[in-house]
């Protein structure tokens, strides 16, 4: 065996691709903090749910004010308030999407910013706890987990906290 010096390890290449973007202007968002607990709940929610193609895939976790995601609940949830979170995956819209075998789209997350604040105060947590639970939730819903019904209401959850408990630098 032949043994190379000199040579730098070659890193793997990620196989998740996340895009942040934020479109709103009250609340500072780290992009780097959210690509983590992003990539660290595919990772964990993927596990059991479903097998994520060996390319890359993608997924996009968009921060946005309460006005924005009122009228995306209203428009496609036909729910006329502001929520916290809205996730669409795009295994539901597979008809809109190229069937490219190499990669995936696993969809995008919309989050309130203004809505993660007022609610990391209701649970006297920080905002930055309340935008890693709101991503993470969102992420598990693009993975096929759903609380239409208390049984699978019960098996997010403790995937969510699972998910939780295994980012370090998470405190109150």
């Amino acid at each position: 065996m032949v043994k190379l010096t000199g040579r730098k390890k070659e890193k793997r290449r990620k196989s998740l691709l996340v895009s942040v973007v934020n479109l709103q202007n009250k609340i500072k968002i780290n992009k780097k903090y959210i690509q983590r607990i992003t990539e660290k709940a595919v990772s964990l929610g993927s596990r059991y749910r479903r097998k994520l193609w060996t390319g890359k895939c993608e997924v996009g976790i968009i921060f946005v004010n309460n006005n924005y995601i009122k009228r995306l609940n209203k428009r496609y949830r036909k729910v006329n308030r502001t929520t916290d979170v809205i996730a669409f995956p795009m295994e539901e819209h597979r008809e809109f999407t190229p069937s490219i075998p190499s990669s995936c789209l696993l969809g995008d997350v919309f989050i309130s910013a203004e809505r993660a604040k007022v609610q990391a105060k209701d649970f006297r947590h920080s905002i930055k706890k309340e935008i890693a639970i709101l991503t993470i939730h969102g992420i598990l819903h693009l993975l096929s987990y759903d609380h239409e019904k208390r049984k699978d209401g019960l098996v997010m959850r403790n995937k969510e906290e699972e998910i939780l408990n295994q980012i370090k630098d998470l405190k109150k």
